[in-house]
């Protein structure tokens, strides 16, 4: 039901990934009659499988039941389909709530009810760049378990999808400076290309805000200081 081919042509993200693995196998079982399906145990103890990690890898905010050997086939296939129809349901209402939540941040910049910060188009294409780059690192990188890179992954591409010429909030951002900090406290200079890369992304905000703000020019960006004075 989920080889390889079809988990690697999973969406990034991860709420529209769950629903397609959601779809795909109520699909397979709408086809099989009900009195056929403990005939066919194996393969719902292995889609139960690779839902359970998929959640656990992704964090997703799902309960996943506890399928016990003991107990009987019937009981945990049970167990297995109404996890699939809440991961279902429960990813659709994330997805719509998401872009409910995009529709409106849209609006309002165009509107001007809150308060805008404007990328100049070279800044908003070296941040996809960077982001783009970060994401290669981090797939390729050994520093990280799988759970903790799915974790960041997940924010770059979310951080990438709201990014755009105008943004009336840049708290993203700012929260990915702080895992920017964590990740050079655990792993110290092997994690310099990816900490510089975030570090040129705080710049680029930093300016961006400054000058939305109307800060005086040059102003510089507290949190990359290296607390050294000239003379010292």
């Amino acid at each position: 039901m989920f080889d390889e081919e079809f988990l690697n042509k999973l969406p990034s993200n991860p709420y529209e990934a769950a629903q397609v693995m959601c779809d795909r196998f109520i699909d397979v079982n709408n086809t099989i009659p009900s009195v056929q399906e403990a005939e066919n145990y194996k393969m719902y103890i292995e889609a139960f499988a690779a839902m359970e990690a998929f959640i656990n890898v992704t964090g997703l905010p799902f309960t996943v039941p506890e399928i016990k050997i003991e107990d009987s086939k019937e009981n945990n296939i049970k167990l297995i389909i109404s996890l699939f129809f809440a991961v279902k349901e429960g990813s659709s209402g994330k997805l719509r709530e998401l872009t409910l939540d995009k529709a409106r941040e849209k609006y309002t910049t165009l509107f001007g009810t809150t308060f805008i910060y404007q990328f100049s188009d070279g800044d908003l294409t070296r941040i996809q760049q960077l982001i783009n780059e970060l994401r290669d690192a981090i797939t390729k990188s050994e520093l990280f378990d799988a759970k903790h890179k799915q974790r960041i992954l997940t924010k770059l591409e979310g951080l990438q999808s709201e990014l755009h010429k105008k943004m009336s909030s840049l708290d993203k951002f700012w929260g990915l400076i702080g895992d920017a900090g964590v990740v050079l406290g655990k792993f110290g200079q092997d994690a310099k290309p990816l900490v510089d890369r975030i570090r040129e992304i705080a710049q680029i905000v930093w300016r961006t805000q400054a000058r939305a703000e109307e800060l005086p020019s040059g102003t510089t960006l507290p949190l990359l200081t290296d607390g050294k004075q000239d003379g010292n």
